[in-house]
């Protein structure tokens, strides 16, 4: 419930950004055109969007491998490393949303989930949750991390992966909201909560606690 309000709330504040000037390059990119420096969100109907081109021309190994289903591949380092560095790479970003996405499908489609792919869910969950953590709370690229998982959860089919809960343990919960847990947990190392969901308090009066 509490995930479901801050969700409709996020649709809201996107909504209402062009009329306050709020979503910059980081939720800018839309109708999956080509928005340089945002991120490039999934398309609903799971095709690949024309605003992955540059990251396609930029981290071609990570596309191929996924491409390949090869979640056990030494090309998707590049990519891990890129988002791990907690530098602005949006493109790095948008790759790992399309990998994860796209490794979550295969992983959905097969009975027992294939422990490589499980394994490499699970991996870039923390990747984006660290990503999240460690930008400062006023920084675009955070924001766009956080739309990135949401995105996932919206459009990812679920795997079932290991989480933590709100008291720290270790748990099982599907992929789709590993992710958001994941921000959520690093959320929670930085301060109480982030810019974002302060906004949205400020804004629509609701509170995640």
């Amino acid at each position: 419930m509490k995930n479901a309000r801050v969700g409709r709330s996020i649709a809201t504040l996107v909504a209402m950004a062009g009329v306050y000037g709020f979503a910059g390059k980081a939720l800018a990119a839309t109708g999956g055109e080509i928005q340089p420096g945002a991120y490039c969100p999934l398309p609903k109907a799971g095709k690949k969007p024309s605003c992955l081109e540059p990251a396609q021309a930029e981290y071609g190994g990570f596309f191929e491998a996924i491409d390949e289903n090869r979640a056990d591949d030494a090309r998707l380092a590049r990519v891990e490393a890129a988002v791990a560095a907690g530098e602005q790479d949006y493109l790095a970003l948008s790759s790992l949303a399309w990998g994860y996405y796209r490794l979550s499908q295969e992983a959905a489609r097969t009975p027992g989930a294939d422990p490589e792919i499980v394994a490499r869910l699970e991996r870039w969950n923390a990747l984006l949750g660290a990503a999240y953590g460690e930008r400062a709370e006023d920084d675009p690229y955070r924001e766009a991390v956080r739309s990135a998982a949401l995105d996932l959860r919206s459009k990812a089919p679920p795997v079932t992966l290991r989480c933590t809960d709100e008291r720290g343990r270790t748990t099982e919960c599907d992929s789709t909201d590993a992710v958001v847990r994941g921000l959520d947990a690093a959320a929670s190392d930085v301060g109480p909560r982030g810019a974002l969901e302060r906004l949205l308090e400020r804004w629509f009066g609701e509170s995640e606690s």
